[in-house]
């Protein structure tokens, strides 16, 4: 698949994690791939089956590298992308920034976001001109905007239209097609497999299901009974993918152990933690995990304030930048002062200022106490549909 010409230049500098095929770098061999090893959607082979979810607001082009060389994660996806119709100046620029890909981020996946099936087919043609590998449905997000719309999670409400959506995607494009659900609208209609039925045959190579209804909030334990109906009942060949707090290796044991689970989707925790992915894949194939230093915690915030400059300009990019700078700190002391200081950022000197003394504070040992960590808060923000 093309990318686009337009794009940013290859990034360099910083310390990638590769994930090759030893068991120092931690890929697992025969003895150790119960739970992380590459896994096919149509023909599309990942390295391992670990995913970025997509995530509202968060995983541009920028936070996605981030994810793929210091997490090392199988695939990455994008913002979700409304399939609206008629196409304005602003849609136009606002399709060309959340599709925007480079090469060292494949393989991407990108979603389609509606309810009309030609709509929804329009788009997914438009993803795979723009690099997708995989364009996905969404069919899980909870937000009211979106059930107002007969969207996101209000699809599983209507199982037939989700077959109709999958079958006009599946028609309009050559890429594998994968459907994001949950287990149901709310806990009174669980119509996990309806839908799962619905998509499968209508030519869906994938299902990713979050493992919660509509109207539970993250934090909320997951139903892996939920998950393992799926799994059971979709064909062995179509991978089902776990999504909903998969962020620890235990939750990842369960899911592969209690549902049959081919793969994670994780999305809110990767967004405090970049090496969140590499760590897992340590812990659940015998590896040793990274604690990344404070030096390194500052060149990466750096870098990644430099790829969102590149992305937005300084005007917007320090505005996009200041809810990702304090998920770099978590964890250290002194975070959530440092987060209200970066609710101010204003320009690339004010974020540079506030970056040397808020880690120069911690390297002289100026900032003591105990460690302090934050969530993500907002309906709709970081959302793993």
């Amino acid at each position: 698949m093309a990318t686009n010409a337009a794009d940013p230049p290859p990034v360099s500098g910083a310390e990638g994690f590769s994930f090759r095929d030893d068991r120092t770098t931690g890929r697992p061999d025969d003895r150790t791939r119960q739970y992380i090893h590459p896994v096919a959607i149509g023909d599309v082979r990942l390295e391992n089956n670990l995913l970025l979810a997509p995530m509202a607001g968060y995983t541009n082009v920028a936070f996605r590298l981030i994810a793929k060389e210091v997490g090392g994660c199988g695939m990455v996806a994008t913002e979700m992308v409304a399939a609206i119709g008629r196409e304005t100046r602003g849609q136009a620029e606002r399709f060309r920034l959340l599709t925007r890909n480079l090469p060292q981020e494949r393989p991407i996946a990108m979603q389609v976001y509606g309810r009309e099936p030609e709509l929804c087919a329009e788009t997914a043609a438009a993803l795979e001109r723009a690099g997708a590998d995989i364009v996905d449905l969404n069919c899980g997000c909870p937000v009211k905007k979106a059930k107002q719309a007969g969207c996101g999670v209000a699809l599983m409400k209507e199982p037939e239209q989700v077959g109709r959506i999958v079958a006009a995607m599946v028609a309009a494009t050559s890429r594998p097609v994968m459907v994001k659900m949950r287990l149901g609208f709310d806990a009174q209609n669980r119509t996990m497999i309806e839908v799962a039925h619905a998509a499968v045959e209508n030519g869906a190579k994938a299902l990713c299901v979050h493992a919660r209804t509509g109207e539970s909030k993250h934090g909320v334990p997951v139903d892996l009974s939920g998950l393992a109906e799926v799994r059971r009942f979709v064909p062995a060949h179509l991978p089902v993918f776990a999504n909903g707090s998969m962020d620890t290796a235990a939750a990842i044991r369960a899911a592969k152990d209690e549902a049959g689970a081919d793969g994670y989707m994780i999305g809110r925790a990767a967004c405090g933690d970049p090496w969140l992915f590499r760590n897992l894949i340590a812990e659940l194939t015998g590896g040793q995990p990274h604690r990344p230093s404070i030096a390194e915690r500052r060149a990466l915030l750096l870098r990644h304030f430099d790829l969102i400059l590149d992305l937005y300009g300084e005007e917007r990019g320090v505005r996009v930048m200041r809810k990702y700078s304090f998920f770099y700190c978590n964890g250290l002391p002194g975070v959530r002062r440092f987060r209200g200081d970066f609710a101010r950022i204003d320009s690339r000197a004010n974020f540079q200022a506030m970056i040397d003394a808020f880690f120069g504070q911690i390297e002289r040992g100026e900032i003591s106490g105990p460690a302090e960590h934050l969530t993500l808060a907002g309906e709709g923000e970081a959302d793993e549909a």
